[in-house]
């Protein structure tokens, strides 16, 4: 059945949508930003190229924008806090409150993530009221323990359970 195109209704329908969750980092003048993402996807593999939309209203935004640069942070469970604390969080004090370093290129990177993808932004597309960043990877590294993917479902964050054989 069809029915008119609310907000409500469209966020329910993509909420629909299982996403890994991923918190987007860059370094600023002032200091680190970062934003919880789930519209990050896999791009091409060769050469390794990802995307990631995000608000125009956001800090990160601007500054994604004038250094073309960021990290993409991989979230594992257990860290349903961290993505929590950035998407709704100060944005002056998630630094502090959460351990983080810097890569190579010297975007933040949290100690938590399960991987993480060090990027340049190649390409950039204005869409409605977000970017669409596309970014060459070109540094990564992942966490040495082995954890599950961080999950996102219907406004509930969950996890992987795995399947027993048939």
């Amino acid at each position: 059945m069809e029915s008119e195109i609310s907000i409500e209704g469209y966020k329910k329908a993509v909420g629909s949508f299982v996403t890994g969750i991923t918190i987007v980092t860059a370094a600023g003048a002032d200091g680190p930003v970062g934003f919880t993402c789930q519209s990050f996807t896999s791009l091409s593999i060769d050469p390794p190229t990802i995307l990631i939309s995000v608000a125009q209203t956001s800090r990160t935004f601007s500054t994604i924008a004038l250094n073309r640069k960021f990290c993409v942070n991989i979230l594992s469970t257990g860290s349903a806090r961290l993505a929590h604390d950035f998407a709704f969080m100060d944005p002056s004090i998630r630094f502090t409150t959460h351990s983080w370093r810097t890569t190579r290129s010297g975007n933040p990177v949290l100690e938590a993530a399960l991987a993480w993808l060090d990027c340049e932004m190649i390409q950039s597309i204005e869409v409605e009221d977000h970017l669409i960043a596309i970014g060459k990877v070109v540094g990564l590294g992942q966490s040495m323990d082995h954890r599950e993917p961080l999950t996102y479902y219907r406004g509930n964050f969950g996890e992987f359970v795995e399947l027993s054989e048939f």
